[in-house]
Order: C-alpha cells, then sequence, then structure tokens
C-alpha cells in the first residue's frame, strides 16, 4: 500500500543546500522524476504467495530457529469436520474458545505497531508514515494509525450478517458469531473473542534503493488526482514497494527487540505502501497488501497490511482498514496459516488452487457495507465462513456462506474451482 511524504515543496538544489547548512536531512516530495505508472499494471498477490515467499525465511532477533520471548500462548480451540466436498475429515485451531461448548469469552492483547518506510531512491527519501495526519486523503487530523486504532477492528460497532444482528463488537469478534451463529443463535449470547489494543512506539525501516529501485525497494509516481491532490504536493501520488523479506526480517527484529510474545499479536500497519515477492523494482512481482505468519504451530504469530489512504482508486475494492479486516480474520481463523480444506481456488485473489482456511482470500477486493464509527467511514472486507470452505448447510448467518451473502453455496473442488 502507499506512501506519506513531508509535504514542504523543495527542489533537490535547495534540499541538499540547506541539509549542509543545517545538519538536517530534509526530504523532497516531488516525484516528477520516478518511473511513472497505472494502477492497472498492479495486481494483488495472495496470502499464499506472501507465506510462500517467506518458507524458511522467517525470522526473529536473527536467527532461523529462535523463537520470542516465553511469555504465554493464545487461546485455541481445535476443530474437525468432515468435508461435504470430498468426505475428508480436516483438523484445525481457531483462535478462542469453541462455540459448542459454554459460551464464554475470550480476549487476547493485540500489539498494534506503526511502520514507517524511508525510501532513498535518486538522492531522494520518500517517507510513507501511518503517523503523521494526512488531511487530503483521510480528513482533517486523521492519521492511518489513528484511525486504524479507533476502527471496527479494535472497537465496537453494530454488525448485521445476511439480516441478523450478530451484535455490537469488534468485526473479527462479529465474523467468529456470524460462520457459527447456528450455535451463537443470540446478539446478547456471552461468546466473544476480544483484542485488547496496546498501541507500541514505531518500527522505522530505512532503505537505499539506488538512483531508480532496486531489488530491494522502489518509489513509483501514480500520477496526479488522487485525494484531489498531485504528486507535487503530498504522497498520494506515490507507491513504495519494500520487498517482502526485508519487512519480515524488520518485524521479527522489532518482535524480539520488545520483548513480545506468543500470547500477543503483534500487528504492523504500513501507509500507502505495498511489498513484493522479488524484486521491488519488477512490478511482476508486486503487489502484497498484507500477510500474517507464525513461528511454529502457531507459536509466535503476527501481522502486517497497509492502510489504503485513497479509496479504491489504486487497488480495486482497498480502502482503510480493508487489508488489515482480510489479515486479523485470517489470524483468528487460521493462526498457523496451515488450517487445511478441501482442495478450492480461481477465485477472489487466488489463481489456481489452494487448501487453507483463509476466510480473505476467496473475496479480496469485495467490500462489506461500510461502517460509520468515531466521525470516519471504514471499509472492512467481506470474509467467507467456515461453511464454504468445508460444505454442508451453512453454519452461518442468514443460512449464507459469507458474511455479507456474496457467497450463497459453498466452494467448489478445484480445479475448477469458483463457488456454488
Amino acid at each position: 500500500m502507499e506512501a506519506l511524504l513531508i509535504r514542504s515543496h523543495f527542489s533537490l538544489f535547495l534540499a541538499s543546500a540547506l541539509a549542509s547548512l543545517s545538519g538536517v536531512v530534509l526530504f523532497a516530495q516531488d516525484g516528477s522524476s520516478l518511473r511513472r505508472i497505472d494502477p492497472s499494471e498492479l495486481h494483488v498477490l495472495s496470502d499464499q504467495s506472501a507465506r510462500e515467499a517467506l518458507a524458511g525465511k522467517s525470522k526473529l532477533g536473527g536467527a532461523r530457529t529462535r523463537l520470542a520471548p516465553a511469555g504465554g500462548s493464545l487461546p485455541l480451540w481445535t476443530y474437525q469436520v468432515r468435508a461435504a466436498q470430498d468426505g475428508q475429515t480436516y483438523t484445525g485451531m481457531i483462535v478462542g474458545t469453541s462455540p459448542t461448548g459454554k459460551q464464554t469469552t475470550t480476549t487476547v492483547p493485540a500489539i498494534l505497531v506503526p511502520v514507517i518506510l524511508k525510501i532513498t531512491q535518486g538522492g531522494v527519501t520518500y517517507i510513507f508514515d501511518p503517523t503523521t495526519a494526512d488531511p487530503s486523503c483521510l480528513g482533517s487530523g486523521h492519521s492511518a494509525l489513528g484511525l486504524t486504532q479507533s476502527s471496527p477492528l479494535f472497537q465496537n460497532a453494530n454488525f448485521t450478517f445476511n439480516g441478523v444482528n450478530v451484535g455490537n463488537t469488534q468485526y473479527s469478534d462479529a465474523m467468529l458469531r456470524g460462520e457459527f451463529w447456528k450455535y451463537i443463535k443470540s446478539s446478547s449470547s456471552a461468546y466473544h473473542l476480544h483484542l485488547s489494543l496496546t498501541t507500541k512506539s514505531a518500527l522505522t525501516i530505512s532503505v537505499n534503493a539506488g538512483g531508480s529501485g532496486n531489488s530491494t525497494a522502489a518509489v513509483y509516481n501514480l500520477g496526479g488526482g488522487y485525494c484531489g491532490s498531485n504528486t507535487h504536493t503530498n504522497q498520494a501520488g506515490l507507491l513504495g514497494i519494500v520487498d517482502i523479506d526485508t519487512i519480515d526480517n524488520a518485524l521479527g527484529n522489532y518482535i524480539s527487540a520488545n520483548g513480545l510474545n506468543a500470547g500477543q499479536f503483534p500487528f504492523f500497519v504500513i501507509y500507502n505502501s505495498v511489498m513484493s515477492e522479488g524484486s521491488a523494482d519488477n512490478l511482476n512481482n508486486c503487489c502484497i497488501l498484507g500477510y500474517h505468519n507464525a513461528l511454529g504451530n502457531p507459536g509466535q504469530t503476527y501481522g502486517i497490511a497497509d492502510f489504503e489512504g485513497r479509496d479504491q482508486t489504486v487497488f480495486s475494492g482497498v480502502s482503510d482498514v480493508a487489508a488489515a479486516s482480510h489479515e486479523v480474520n485470517e489470524w483468528v481463523n487460521d493462526p498457523s496459516g496451515g488450517n487445511p480444506t478441501p482442495s478450492w481456488g480461481n477465485i477472489g485473489q487466488v489463481s489456481g488452487c489452494q487448501n487453507n482456511f483463509e476466510v480473505g482470500d476467496p473475496l479480496s477486493g469485495t467490500l462489506f457495507p461500510s461502517v460509520y464509527l468515531n466521525g470516519f467511514t471504514y471499509h472492512l472486507q467481506e470474509l467467507a465462513y467456515f461453511s464454504w470452505f468445508y460444505g454442508g448447510a451453512s453454519l452461518g448467518a442468514g443460512g449464507k456462506y459469507s458474511d455479507n451473502g456474496t457467497f450463497t453455496g459453498d466452494a467448489n473442488l478445484c480445479p475448477p474451482g469458483g463457488t456454488n
């Protein structure tokens, strides 16, 4: 996802001259010297692609096998289901407690960390900063970090799925209640999974992308018109890309250095910037808007997502916390990233077949009805229910197979994939 740059407009000569006089590094924002691309050249890569790119590479504290400090584990319940599509039995783990037993509330500490990207390219440093207010794109006084904190991911809102009121709660809790509504049955049910939010200090990742971008990072000019502005006044027309290995290594080091542990869910947010699977200067490797990962089974879990400030104008169906809602809900339903399912695919962001319980991937780019909360209109992604993956009569609210009714039947085996 994309970027936020310092808004003062300096020529490179003036910035350089002032910096030499004051000893302060100044950051220009003029993207006119950058390669210009059209959003149509970009495509979204799946979480599966992200995890495959990270396979065997994820590390904490610089050691491939080192895990985060001891200090707890996630509350998990184990399900076992016989899938209607192939008659096979599948077992997996979901965060919280089983909805089929005593209706109880589970709380998990969520650690929110803003990630500031500083990409130096062609002698200019472009800053993509979720902690800085961006009135042009987000409205007066709003930053990506602040809006994430106040979003339905971490604050309560009223949710209705397929005509059924599932309660006043956080989106991931509402999703769990909705997809297992056969057992929840009432908006007043005591069954909940709450994320208790703490925000930590920012992680800054500085990358030198050379003269025109390189394998590690690149900045592109998307042209003008975003958020009613142009590339010469703010970051709205720029796209920052950093390769996923660089990002993931930095996340792991942050988790270790700050003593985070497996009983917590660290979640990192970037702004108007994305990740690549391979060289950042090759658009064929772009774009990963977020991912969740686990070091162990699940061991230390964590996630990251872009806050997209340009409201579906760069990536179709992606605005503000849509990518984050995708990743947080996938973490809840599939914390290890490996809960097995019958093979499904060729739908949403998935090209080809995959066989894991990733509730966001089949509906990537499809938005849930907007939620107005704390003075901002939020865009969440629609999500696929448990019953879509495993088939049979829907356990979900409204008898549908996704939380806004796009899926009215279960998944087809892949190939060919798709949905009934």
